[in-house]
């Protein structure tokens, strides 16, 4: 299995580091730290890249065994089900005719879909100065090493040399009292530290980052990238009700800039679980990757 970003926390559950190099055991320690920067930093992307290669020759064994359970699991799971189908059929028809009229009573007092809140700022790929502040956030009361603040801080000081943050950024004087408390921080500490925010800075931040999200659209196209190659019946059904429910709900409307792609995508779903075939061209999948901000 290649490791990548998306799946390296359910791929590397059940590895026991310690039998690792050491300079594995405290990469896949701080991986969160690093993970949300892999595609913005080369230094931090070259990085992982070589700690997944280390990696990746301990994982023939772990996932073999799993999917050899759920493979002898599987009919015994079916069996159970085809019984307890069979058992409920004379109930489920005792009580339908019940049920019906009471169904009928109460369906029109049914309120509508409860519709979902949006995000102020829906986003198909999160700017760096939000990742920047919602790491830093997470460092609040935490006990942090060196290298943890250090990279935070390079991550500031190089978006700032390549310009990538600018003193005209949306968050530029966030980012910049960032930057001098994490210097600051590294001064004074050891090897490690607790990690405080002062309460309004803390309150300012989180507010900002509260108001920033992905876009449901952009989630679900995500979704169905990532099954492409690897998908099944299940996965396929689950991605389906997600994208009715998100529908429904008002997650996802007709004024989404990725409305038609969502349509698109529930397609291909529905003629899959038609013909069990998934009938996705390079063209349509490179323009859902394109839309939804994968392989930038």
């Amino acid at each position: 299995m290649k490791l990548t970003i998306t799946n390296y926390k359910e791929a590397t559950k059940n590895i026991d580091f310690k039998k690792l190099p050491e300079a594995a055991q405290e990469a896949h320690k701080e991986f969160s730290s690093f993970a949300e920067f892999y595609n913005d930093d080369k230094d931090i992307k070259e990085m992982l890249d070589n700690h997944f290669r280390i990696v990746e020759p301990f994982l023939k064994d772990a996932p073999k065994k799993a999917a050899d359970k759920k493979k002898s699991l599987a009919p015994q799971k079916t069996a159970k089900k085809a019984s307890q189908k069979s058992e409920s059929k004379k109930t489920a028809s005792k009580s339908r005719q019940k049920k019906t009229a009471t169904r009928k009573a109460t369906a029109r007092k049914k309120a509508a879909p409860k519709q979902i809140k949006r995000k102020p700022n829906e986003v198909a790929l999160m700017p760096l100065e939000i990742k920047i502040i919602k790491r830093y956030l997470s460092m609040h009361g935490q006990k942090v090493s060196e290298r943890q603040v250090s990279l935070l801080y390079k991550v500031i000081q190089k978006a700032a040399t390549e310009k990538t943050i600018r003193k005209t950024s949306k968050y530029a004087d966030e980012i910049s009292k960032i930057g001098n408390d994490l210097a600051s921080t590294y001064k004074q500490m050891g090897s490690s530290c607790t990690f405080e925010i002062p309460d309004a800075l803390h309150s300012k931040l989180k507010n900002i980052v509260d108001s920033y999200g992905v876009s449901p659209a952009i989630a679900l196209i995500k979704r169905f990238i990532n099954l492409y190659g690897n998908i099944t019946i299940q996965k396929a059904q689950r991605l389906l009700a997600s994208i009715k429910n998100a529908k429904k709900s008002g997650k996802v409307s007709s004024g989404d800039n990725a409305y038609e792609r969502v349509n698109q995508v529930q397609k291909h779903l529905e003629d899959y679980l038609d013909s069990d075939k998934l009938l996705v061209t390079n063209i349509q999948l490179n323009g859902l990757k394109g839309v939804a901000g994968v392989g930038k």
